[in-house]
């Protein structure tokens, strides 16, 4: 995203590194919109109209201290409320730690879908905004205690969440009764265009004496303007084997030029219950990017979804999106 202004940073300085000089710093503004045109079939049907905008303002700011290590901020208000917030504090070589509310994006939950798409994900909108849709591993966003470096090629992930997260403002409490999580997830890209990754996590869940234990493990390989992958995870429940499930998703890519890509992708979601049913997946995307202009399209539907014999969901979705 091209940033549209930046302004001088000085009264930071003391707060930051508790020192009288001054300090420099500055702070950037981005922005994103996307109009979606989107048809749903299968099981509920679609009502209302079609056509759905997302919209996003990112402001960023960071700063050197005297020591060299540099402390950032962000935060991403999508029109009506703020999204997401993160402040980071960065030890070059010694890693990053950050605190996020709402952003994502770490521990297992960096590598929660790592095969390759043209556009949305193969399970992108299948459960139409209800519901938990994807069967993807992660422990929470908002909340979250990051930790992230590289060591000898190998990216390091960590997060860790208190009795639930949640976005808590300066001076309160989180509500408790809830269990804490915890994971880590490690990537190593190969000069040979093989990159393979694995994560392990806890994930805590309302009832305090209970978890969620996760594992997930993925490699992709790209050669050419082809890339493909494949992945595998597993959520093995604290509240029983009936809410247990194991994905296995393929998925292959191909660019077509430097502005056009197309993909197909699709996994298998086996359910710890006897009572239900494999539910089986697919999806086909491609994209066109103009600058800072990008068209997109996708197609995906779920066969037995959520383990329902019968029951089967599918999703187009046209969008046009910019980035400023």
């Amino acid at each position: 995203m091209n940033k549209l202004k930046k302004v001088g940073l000085s009264a930071l300085a003391g707060s930051l590194v508790a020192a009288s000089a001054a300090y420099a710093g500055e702070i950037a503004v981005s922005g994103s919109a996307k109009l979606t045109y989107t048809s749903r079939g299968g099981t509920g049907g679609a009502t209302g109209t079609p056509f759905g905008m997302n919209k996003l303002l990112g402001f960023s700011g960071s700063g050197e201290m005297d020591n060299g290590n540099t402390v950032s901020v962000y935060f991403g208000n999508n029109g009506t409320s703020q999204s997401s917030a993160t402040l980071s504090y960065d030890m070059g070589d010694m890693g990053k730690f950050t605190y996020d509310s709402g952003a994502g994006g770490h521990g297992i939950g960096s590598i929660d879908d790592k095969t390759p798409t043209a556009a949305e994900e193969i399970w992108d909108n299948i459960s139409y905004g209800s519901g938990h849709d994807g069967y993807r591993v992660g422990i929470g966003n908002s909340g979250a205690l990051v930790y992230a470096t590289t060591v000898m090629g190998v990216s390091v992930s960590a997060d860790y969440v208190k009795q639930g997260g949640g976005a808590v403002e300066d001076g309160a409490t989180g509500s408790a009764g809830k269990g804490s999580g915890k994971s880590i997830a490690i990537t190593k890209a190969m000069d040979n265009g093989l990159t393979v990754g694995f994560g392990k996590g806890d994930k805590g869940m309302a009832n305090d004496s209970q978890e969620d234990s996760q594992q997930t493990l993925f490699g992709t390989y790209a050669v050419g303007g082809i890339t493909i992958g494949a992945q595998w995870a597993e959520n093995d429940a604290g509240a029983g084997a009936s809410s247990d499930w194991e994905t296995t998703q393929i998925g292959v890519s191909f660019a077509i030029n430097d502005n056009a890509s197309i993909s197909y992708g699709s996994r298998t979601v086996d359910h710890g219950n006897s009572a239900k049913v494999d539910e089986d997946g697919s999806g086909v995307a491609i994209s066109y990017t103009m600058g800072s202009m990008s068209i997109t399209a996708n197609h995906n539907k779920a066969d037995d979804y959520k383990g329902t014999s019968g029951s089967n969901k599918e999703t187009t979705e046209i969008a046009v999106s910019f980035a400023f």
